[in-house]
């Protein structure tokens, strides 16, 4: 029982591990000159209350407060 129980949570931590480095694999800022970004930032009953920019050389603009990021959108530099 004890071996099982070992099995299973060293295939749990394994899975675990898997998924962060993926995540993180998709999670990346822009490119500097080649790419910018912004994101919002919800609060708790879904409205917007701040956000952010990251412009193409880099300089980053905030606004409004902190809450749950509704992820980082990239678009191409004009």
């Amino acid at each position: 029982m004890k071996i099982r129980f070992r099995r299973t949570l060293l295939a749990f931590a394994a899975t675990a591990t898997v998924l962060f480095v993926i995540g993180t694999a998709f999670a990346r800022y822009p490119i500097l000159g080649e790419e910018w970004g912004e994101w919002t930032n919800y609060d708790s009953s879904g409205n917007a209350v701040g956000g952010g920019r990251i412009e193409c050389d880099g300089n980053t603009y905030r606004w409004g407060s902190s809450g749950s990021s509704g992820g980082l959108t990239i678009y191409p530099c004009n």
